[in-house]
């Protein structure tokens, strides 16, 4: 039960973090073997959601060590749901074309992959995974004024990623 009720949810997370949708889910069966055989450590400090996003983010890292030559982020897709500021920069507004569309997406995940890992971790913890500032200080041990800090910068380097010469969203301005 609990593994349909958050597998949705830890798919998204593995998939903009890997960026590759075998990784994905290998990320999120990882998590989710990683959970049963942790079940005693939960304490009940944060929701058990959260908790198990940090096991995926921690499973998505391993991943991705172990896979240290591959690309970072392969644009494959997306998460569902969320209308975050992230998502909302790869989304086309109404009447741009579907080439666009796919354009900006590249982008964004190129974008994502150019972040430093602690700030494409809290951009994509709350920008796409929907959690709040206190429980991403107490899954990555910081304050919230750094995740806060963490999130603002890498949410200025993507904007200015994206509005870089030859980006989408440059080329919509000129």
């Amino acid at each position: 039960m609990l593994v349909r009720r958050h597998e949705d949810r830890i798919f998204g997370l593995a998939l903009k973090m890997t960026g590759n949708r075998s990784d994905a889910l290998d990320a999120t069966q990882d998590t989710f073997v990683t959970a049963c055989r942790r079940a005693g450590s939960w304490r009940g400090d944060a929701a058990f959601g959260t908790w198990l996003y940090r096991i995926g983010v921690n499973a998505c890292h391993d991943l991705l060590r172990k896979r240290s030559g591959r690309e970072l982020l392969e644009p494959d897709g997306g998460t569902e749901g969320g209308d975050s500021w992230l998502e909302s920069r790869g989304r086309p507004d109404a009447g741009h074309d579907v080439q666009a569309s796919v354009t900006l997406r590249l982008d964004l995940a190129h974008a994502l992959k150019d972040l430093p890992e602690s700030q494409r971790e809290a951009v994509v913890m709350h920008d796409l995974g929907g959690v709040p500032y206190g429980e991403i200080a107490s899954l990555t041990g910081v304050s919230i004024g750094t995740v806060k800090s963490r999130i603002s910068r890498g949410r200025r380097a993507l904007a200015t990623l994206l509005e870089q010469p030859g980006s989408p969203q440059a080329s919509k301005e000129e």
